[in-house]
Order: C-alpha cells, then structure tokens, then sequence
C-alpha cells in the first residue's frame, strides 16, 4: 500500500466537531463515521481543540507512544501514535482493549487537553477511500501494485490488495504499534468475505499489514464474471459486520 492512503485519512480533519469543551470525537481511521465503533488494533483519529500541539508524525516502526509530548490513552494503555496535529491525532487502539464503552483522552505534558467516549467492539471494519472521490475510489490495487483506478483497473481472474482497517485480533499476536516480523504473517481471527458487485471473491488472505501498523490487508481475486466491469462496489466482512462501500476501477 501506498503510504497516501494514511496522509489522506489524517487530512480529513473536518470530521465533526467535538461536542463540548476540551471534547474530542473519534472516528475509525478509515471509515470516518461518527459513531460507529473501534476495535483492537484499529488504525483511529481523535479530533478536536488541541491548540499548542505541533504536528508531528512518527519516522519509524514500532510507532512511539509519544509524540511531540502528547500522547493517548485508551482506558489506562497509551495508544501507538502515527502523527499529531493542533485538530486530530492518528493512532493505533491497543490490541489489549477489551469490547465496551472505554474513554479516550489526549493529554500533554501528562495532563489532559481532550476526553470522549467510543465503543469497542471485536471487530470494526473499515476500507480505506478517497474521501474527495464522487465514486469512493477504494484503497485496492491491482495485481501490479498500482491503484485500481482508470488506467490502471484490476482485471477479473486476477488478485487485488484491499486496504481496511478494524479486523481485531489476529494470530500469531503482534506488539502494539508494531508490524509482523519479517516472513511472519500475522492472520485475522474473524471470518473475511469480500463481495464485488453481487459475487463473492476468492480470498487469499486477510491479516495485518506487513509494512503499516494498525493497518488490515485483504488479498481476493476479482470474481471472472462478464457483468463485473468498469466501476464496481467492494464490501468487505468479518464475522458477518460488513464494511463502508468502496468501489475500483475494472477492466473487461
């Protein structure tokens, strides 16, 4: 995955504001939907009033738990931090979050700057978007590694990348704010379908991430179906919890 699918997500600052003083709402970090759930290990973004904050994004991986000295706590667990910003932060839910309702809280210099409130859930699943997109242009890639867009669609019979979020705990384990060890892949636990148009695709693989924390690859084959061409719907789920509706670029 290209590294502009997370610069994108953190970009969309504009989210909602938070709904009372020193407030923050926090979203999944790919769907972007006030309200709907977290899970562990989820890629998130709190937004709020973080005036002073100096944006800050993490250079390396494992991602720090500090940044730029501010940090987030979920529950009592400091979350692995992609980048801060005076509106949002980016960061990873501890894998150890238990499902409920658990607070959140930015804090600086150890002292809080915002507070809220998110459910957790097992799963969450999230695909990333190109939120400027009219057609939700999706975070997949074609069997070249290239966005499935026009110029560069998928083609049916061959394998694509899909880029989500939210798929819980996986096996073997992985450190918080960590990727899988080399040669490691770090499977999900849940049951992954991923349908394309009205057909279920074949899939290859769904895990974490081998280069992205808190990120969740699915690896499908599109459907050899003469009617999936063009513009097509993507929907993923796991555990029956379906994902937003994205779509990419097909060729006949």
């Amino acid at each position: 995955m290209r590294a502009t699918l997370l610069t994108a997500a953190l970009a969309c600052l504009a989210v909602g504001a938070a709904d009372a003083q020193n407030g923050i709402v926090v979203v999944n970090g790919a769907r972007f939907e006030q309200g709907f759930p977290l899970a562990p290990g989820a890629y998130a973004q709190a937004f709020g009033d973080f005036a002073g904050v100096t944006t800050t994004a993490a250079s390396s991986v494992p991602l720090p738990t500090e940044l730029g000295g501010v940090s987030v706590l979920v529950g009592t667990v400091r979350a692995p931090l992609y980048a801060v910003t005076p509106q949002a932060v980016a960061f990873v839910v501890p894998f150890s979050t238990e499902p409920g309702r658990v607070r959140i809280r930015v804090q600086r210099g150890g002292a809080d700057i915002g507070s809220g409130e998110a459910d957790i859930f097992a799963v969450s699943p999230g695909i990333f978007f190109d939120g400027a997109s009219p057609v939700r242009q999706g975070g997949v890639l074609n069997q070249a590694g290239q966005y499935a867009v026009e110029g560069a669609a998928a083609r049916r019979g061959q394998v694509i990348q899909i880029f989500a979020t939210g798929q819980g705990a996986v096996t073997p384990t992985v450190p918080d704010g960590a990727v899988p060890p080399a040669g490691t892949l770090a499977t999900a636990s849940g049951a992954t379908k991923v349908y394309v148009s009205v057909e279920e695709a074949q899939v290859l693989f769904s895990g974490l991430s081998p280069q992205f924390p808190g990120l969740w690859q699915i690896n499908a084959v599109v459907p050899d179906k003469p009617y999936i061409t063009g513009q097509v719907p993507l929907v993923v789920t796991i555990d029956g919890l379906p994902s937003n509706q994205v779509s990419f670029r097909v060729a006949e």
